[in-house]
C-alpha cells in the first residue's frame, strides 16, 4: 500500500506540480505526519524534492526530473505497453506510438526477446472485431483541438439519421464499449455531450480560444445523468435463452427468478432510441415490461424489421 501511494504521490508531484503537506494529506487520505515520512521516503529514493516554505510554499520536483527505471517493474512496463499499443493500434496515431517506445525502453533489455514469441499476460484490443479504429486524421485534429483549447465545428448525425451543425470545445477523446467519443462542451445544447466519432463530418478547428477552467469540474463522460438524461426504471420478463445475450447487452441489470418467462430483469437507464436498439440486438427472448414507452418503441422498430425481411 505504501509503495503504491509513493508512487502516486510521485505521479502526482510530476504532473501537477507544487502541492502543500495539508494537500497531499487530503488527496490520499493519510495523516500529514504520514506525507512527511513519505516525503523522506520519496528523497531517499533520490527523487529531487525541494520544500518551500511561507504562503504559496509546498513540495516540488525539481525540474528536468526523470523517473528513473527502477521505479516501475516489468510487468507494471508490460501492462502500460499494452494498453498504450492498443490505443496507437486503433488510431494510428504517430505520437503515440512515440509514447510506446519510450514506455517500452524503461523495461529491460531484449525483453520482447526473452519472452520467447509469447504474448503479453494482458492484451487490449480498442476497435471492435474487424472493424477499423476512428479516422486518424480526425483523432489528430482533435487532440490538436484540445491541446490547443480550440473550439471546433462539425456536422453531426444522431442515432434517427437527422444532422445538425455544432460548435464544441473538446476536452476528451474517449472509448465505450466498441465505440469512440469526443466529449466536450456543446455551445447549441449549452452542456457536455458525448459525439461519436463515426458521425462527426467536415470538423474545422476554429480560430478562438477557450479556457478549460470555465467548465470545471467535468463530468464523467459515462455517468449517468451527465448531460441532463434522466434514467427511469426497466424491468423484463426473460426467457431463460436469452440470459447469457442479456447479461452482455446489460451487465448492470439486477436479476431474479420468476415472472412469466422465467427470470426478471431490473435496471434504470435513459430512455432514447438506441436503448431499444440495444436490445433488439439482443435477438429476442424477452418482454418489456415497464417503461411502457420502451415497449412500444421496440414493437414498431421489430415490426419496420419484419416488414422488411418478409416475403414479397
Amino acid at each position: 500500500m505504501k509503495n503504491e501511494r509513493l508512487m502516486a504521490m510521485l505521479d502526482c508531484l510530476l504532473n501537477e506540480g507544487r502541492k502543500t503537506a495539508e494537500e497531499l494529506s487530503a488527496r490520499f487520505e493519510v495523516s500529514v505526519r504520514t506525507v512527511y515520512r513519505d516525503v523522506d521516503s520519496l528523497c531517499s529514493a533520490g527523487v529531487p524534492l525541494v520544500a518551500f516554505p511561507g504562503g504559496g510554499g509546498g513540495y516540488e520536483i525539481e525540474e528536468g526530473y526523470r523517473i528513473d527505471r527502477s521505479f516501475l517493474s516489468k510487468e507494471e512496463i508490460a501492462d502500460l505497453s499494452s494498453l498504450l499499443k492498443g490505443f496507437a493500434e486503433a488510431t494510428k496515431d504517430k505520437s503515440l506510438a512515440r509514447s510506446l517506445g519510450k514506455i517500452s525502453s524503461l523495461g529491460p533489455r531484449g525483453a520482447e526477446a526473452a519472452s520467447g514469441g509469447l504474448p503479453p499476460p494482458l492484451l487490449a484490443s480498442l476497435s471492435a472485431w474487424g472493424a477499423p479504429g476512428p479516422d486518424p486524421r480526425l483523432v489528430f485534429e482533435l487532440r490538436r483541438a484540445i491541446a490547443e483549447h480550440r473550439p471546433v465545428s462539425f456536422s453531426y448525425r444522431d442515432g434517427e439519421g437527422r444532422s445538425s451543425a455544432r460548435a464544441v470545445e473538446p476536452f476528451t477523446i474517449a472509448m465505450g464499449g466498441t465505440s469512440w467519443y469526443l466529449h466536450g462542451w456543446c455551445r447549441l445544447r449549452g452542456g457536455f455531450r458525448l459525439f461519436k466519432l463515426a458521425r462527426v463530418a467536415d470538423l474545422v478547428l476554429l480560430g478562438d480560444r477557450f479556457d478549460p477552467r470555465r467548465r470545471a469540474p467535468v463530468p464523467d463522460p459515462f455517468a449517468f445523468g451527465f448531460s441532463g438524461e434522466v434514467a427511469v426504471p426497466v424491468v423484463l420478463d426473460v426467457e431463460p435463452c436469452a440470459k447469457m445475450a442479456l447479461d452482455e447487452a446489460v451487465p448492470m441489470a439486477s436479476v431474479e427468478e420468476g415472472g412469466e418467462l422465467g427470470l426478471t430483469y431490473r435496471f434504470d437507464y435513459p430512455i432514447g432510441s438506441w436503448l431499444a436498439r440495444l436490445l433488439l440486438s439482443v435477438g429476442g427472448g424477452f418482454r418489456v415490461r415497464e417503461p411502457e414507452t420502451l415497449r412500444r418503441a421496440i414493437a414498431e422498430k421489430a415490426s419496420e424489421v419484419a416488414r422488411l425481411n418478409s416475403d414479397r
